[in-house]
Order: C-alpha cells, then structure tokens, then sequence
C-alpha cells in the first residue's frame, strides 16, 4: 500500500479559487475543492433541477456554472434564479424541525 502525505496547506491555491468562484457567482452556487479527488465541485442552490457540476480547473467549472445559469435565465421562470433560504434539513419547511417536541 503506498501512503501519501498530504496537508491541506498543499492545496491552499486551489481553496482560495473555489471560494473566489462561490462568491463570485454570489451564494447561487456552492463551490468546493475536493482534495481526494483532484477536483472541483459546484452545487445549485436554486429550486431548478441541476445535477452538481465538476471540473479539474477552477477556469473550467466556472465555464460551466455560467452555461447552466445561460440556460436557466432562458427556459425558467425569473424565481428559480435566486438561492433558496440555507436550511440544515430538508424539505425546508416553517415548522420548527430543529427543536423536538415537549413531552404531553
């Protein structure tokens, strides 16, 4: 088995790129490197149906995020571009999913 040293400082470039990129695109996305897999990751966080995106560059994931949201400003409704609210839990809902409940 070979074992690898690695430190989180080794990829510090490349966690200063992803989160230029999520505050680039202004919270509409979450960003992320993925150290294990050599990888860029972006995340959605609009209510439109769009499958996480990858790439090996930050260039190339920003390439892609801005080719999703070319096609959601022409085929969904304005709302779907805004983030939904941060919840912890899904679905996010009114009700107080975080605090459990008396006992009767």
């Amino acid at each position: 088995m070979i074992t690898v040293a690695w430190n989180v400082r080794d990829d510090h470039d490349q966690y200063m790129a992803a989160r230029q990129l999520q505050l680039r695109r202004r919270s509409r996305w979450l960003v992320m490197w993925g150290p294990g897999s050599r990888a860029f990751f972006a995340f959605y966080r609009g209510s439109a149906p769009v499958a996480p995106l990858f790439a090996s560059t930050g260039q190339e994931l920003h390439r892609q995020i801005l080719h999703v949201e070319t096609d959601l400003a022409t085929t969904a409704p304005a709302d779907r571009s805004r983030p939904e609210p941060a919840c912890s839990r899904t679905p996010c809902t009114p009700a107080h999913h975080h605090f459990t409940r008396p006992p009767t």
